[in-house]
């Protein structure tokens, strides 16, 4: 095995592990992961809920046109958001605000009207 991108990694690993029978609703990623769309594909592929982190500046196309991460999450009226634990950390849980928002599809060989609403976090 040769040189790998951190993206290709994680779809070769989570491959691995769901080929391998391992069961997992979603998985979850940073601004590397999210911004390789062959990642998402291949997530979407395997019919595998995500939630990966994007850059400010990452484009995101919603059906009132074409926005950057950090634009559309302005937009978001504030009853979309929720306060939600993502586990214990080692400083106690880990609160972040999440709101799920429609998007279109941005990722190769996937259908629009397939893709679930996926949520954004700030």
């Amino acid at each position: 095995m040769g040189f790998a991108t951190k993206p290709q990694l994680a779809a070769r690993m989570i491959g691995r592990a769901l080929d391998a029978g391992v069961t997992v609703s979603w998985v979850a990623g940073d601004e590397v992961c999210g911004g390789n769309p062959r990642l998402r594909t291949a997530l979407e592929q395997r019919q595998l809920g995500y939630v990966l982190a994007v850059a400010c500046d990452h484009q995101i196309t919603t059906r009132a046109g074409r926005f950057r991460a950090d634009a559309l999450v302005k937009k978001l009226p504030k009853r979309a958001w929720q306060k939600l634990s993502a586990g214990a950390g080692a400083k106690g849980h880990r609160f972040y605000d999440w709101a799920l928002a429609e998007i279109a599809d941005d990722c190769p060989r996937s259908p629009p009207s397939t893709r679930p609403p996926q949520p954004e976090h700030r």
